[in-house]
């Protein structure tokens, strides 16, 4: 009995023993010097604050814009001459102008040379001379109807043809200008009446210094090749007749050896026009050879001048004639 309880007090003492051994290993495990967890609440210690890079500069390709097509001179010119509309825009008749004259408010422009009009011009017209009309283009409306003329007829021609080439459409003409005016016993003065000032009419520069070129540079005979018996002349030592008449009237007759190329054609016609020798330009009375010299020379026929009277002034004179 006595050593059945010393055996059990031994038990006891030695698992007591054993507990004691295993609780104080758990208490000597120290973590007080453990530094925190990043993401423990009581982590004291701040990130560095961030930086803010800017992103690396990239340079863009320049855009690639097409420089804008030049002008195109001659195709202007092809397209004015191809719309030149009916009654080659001329008033031919002195009562019929000065109705739609008075109908319109029109704005009259005399070419002539400043001498000219100073001896005398038609009641309201201002002056404005044919060599200087591209460059005083202020001075005449876009908006109002204009007509324009001179002594005969042949520098009124040149001057519409080149202010329609250049963008107006309101331009038309008296080709009796002068001398029919007075023929008529029409009242004229010598007071001079100023050109007013309009502002830019704003059409496109290239063919405006074109048509300047062409006008300002118009030497002594204002580019005529005189009459019937000088123009035959002219074709004996080598010169050139281009007839710019219609189908129809050239089968009637022409000058002999003249070229044909209707003046809506010029520009497109297949007719070759010689640039080595004179060329002279004739219709049935001049008024269509008139408007026709600016649009050739523009085309680069600085060859070219005009019959002033045409068809009609070589039949008068009896010249011979090509079927």
């Amino acid at each position: 009995m006595d050593m059945l309880r010393r055996n059990t007090l031994i038990a006891l003492l030695l698992a007591f023993a054993m507990v004691f051994a295993a609780c104080g290993d758990d208490a000597s495990t120290d973590t007080t010097d453990a530094p925190l967890a990043d993401d423990s609440p009581l982590a004291t210690t701040e990130a560095p604050p961030a930086t803010t890079e800017a992103p690396p500069e990239t340079t863009a390709a320049p855009e690639t814009t097409e420089a804008p097509a030049a002008f195109d001179v001659n195709a202007a010119v092809v397209s004015y001459v191809k719309n030149i509309p009916e009654g080659w825009m001329a008033v031919g008749d002195t009562i019929a102008f000065i109705d739609q004259v008075e109908a319109s408010d029109a704005y009259i422009i005399d070419v002539r040379t400043e001498g000219e009009y100073a001896d005398g011009h038609i009641m309201d017209a201002v002056n404005i001379p044919l060599r200087t009309l591209a460059q005083n283009l202020d001075q005449i409306p876009a908006d109002r109807q204009v007509f324009i003329y001179c002594k005969s007829g042949w520098r009124a021609g040149l001057a519409t043809s080149s202010l329609r080439m250049i963008g107006y459409d309101n331009i038309l003409a008296y080709p009796p200008g002068w001398n029919g005016w007075t023929a008529a016993e029409e009242p004229v003065t010598a007071d001079p009446d100023l050109p007013e000032t309009f502002g830019d009419p704003g059409f496109e520069p290239a063919m405006v210094e074109a048509v300047d070129g062409f006008l300002s540079t118009i030497p002594e005979g204002f580019l005529t090749a005189g009459d019937a018996n000088a123009v035959n002349e002219a074709l004996t030592a080598g010169a050139v007749a281009l007839d710019v008449r219609t189908d129809g009237e050239v089968a009637d007759g022409r000058i002999p050896n003249a070229l044909h190329a209707p003046v809506r054609t010029i520009g497109e016609t297949d007719v070759d026009i010689p640039t080595d020798t004179t060329v002279i330009v004739y219709c049935k009375s001049g008024w269509r050879a008139s408007l026709t010299v600016p649009v050739l020379h523009l085309l680069g026929y600085d060859n070219v001048k005009g019959f002033t009277g045409s068809w009609l002034a070589w039949q008068a004179a009896e010249l011979p004639i090509e079927a």
